[in-house]
């Protein structure tokens, strides 16, 4: 078996291997990271090149998903080291292939064909007639969101899906600038849904002259620096969803997936002085929070 890192969202990967480890034994040559909540891209992508060093050579890297903080890291790991090869759909069936000498090809066609319902199905419940569907839409074309990884799993699906966006706009001054940067960002967007990587400046000027008038935005930024800019642009913002911010060393922890420095607050009272409504909720499923209490902790 090849040199192998797994890569996931929480505990995930580290799960995963254990697991396995108990049917085959120890894999030596397989480790496992967990991407938490406080790490940003930058922290993962250290710990992505920290573990690498303990393999005698580059490892295969097996990630949760694609569209997922863990892919768009590795993605960026992979242009440092071309060499390194890179698969989405990490799971216990997948490894276990892996692990008792498939190949990826193999073991991914294996899983497919093990995988589904065990024993009798039951029969499917009547639908009861005349129900409503849900209404999962939001006022306004514009939606904003504060979160630090930006295109990721759950911005790519849920909030995509629960906004019925048409497009995603990633403002950030230093992003435009970063080919390799935009490069993860096409690939993270959904395949459906449009992209936009503008400089704050461009952002305001688009977004006034009415050209996405007809579209469903979401806009994101890391912080909301970026917003303070956009209002002084003199955009009409709507509520503001303060989803991730990772913890740094002159940053305090406000909710589990936010730490702010002064600077932040500093640039989140402003935003609120000037009558925006700002609120915590990390996913869709969640309730939102009134966030400005949140930073009196």
């Amino acid at each position: 078996m090849e040199n192998l890192l797994l890569i996931s969202h929480g505990s995930y990967a580290r799960a995963t291997l254990e697991s396995c480890e108990m049917i085959v034994g120890p894999l030596a040559n397989v480790r496992a990271i967990e991407f938490k909540q406080t790490m940003n891209q930058d922290d993962l992508l250290a710990e992505i090149a920290k573990t690498a060093t303990e393999f005698s050579a580059m490892p295969t890297i097996l990630v949760d998903f694609k569209g997922g903080t863990p892919s768009n890291t590795a993605l960026r790991f992979q242009k440092a080291h071309p060499e390194v090869k890179i698969y989405t759909g990490l799971s216990f069936s997948v490894l276990l292939g892996l692990a008792t000498g498939l190949s990826f090809a193999e073991a991914f066609k294996e899983s497919a064909e093990t995988s589904g319902l065990l024993g009798d199905q039951p029969a499917a419940p009547k639908q009861k007639e005349n129900n409503q569907k849900e209404n999962t839409t939001t006022a306004g074309a514009l939606n904003i969101r504060i979160d630090e990884r930006l295109i990721h799993g759950q911005v790519a699906t849920m909030w995509t899906n629960r906004l019925q966006l048409t497009r995603l706009m990633v403002v950030d001054d230093q992003i435009v600038k970063s080919p390799i940067q935009k490069t993860a960002l096409k690939t993270a967007c959904p395949a459906n849904v449009h992209l936009s990587i503008l400089t704050a400046k461009g952002a305001a000027k688009r977004i006034n002259e009415g050209k996405y008038r007809q579209q469903r935005v979401l806009l994101l930024v890391k912080n909301p620096g970026v917003l303070r800019q956009l209002l002084d642009y003199g955009v009409d913002l709507p509520a503001i969803n303060v989803g991730n911010m990772s913890t740094k060393d002159d940053s305090k922890q406000v909710a589990k997936s936010v730490a702010v420095t002064k600077q932040d607050i500093s640039d989140f009272e402003y935003l609120a002085q000037h009558g925006l409504k700002l609120y915590h909720q990390m996913v869709p499923t969640e309730p939102a929070a009134d966030f400005m209490p949140m930073l009196q902790k």
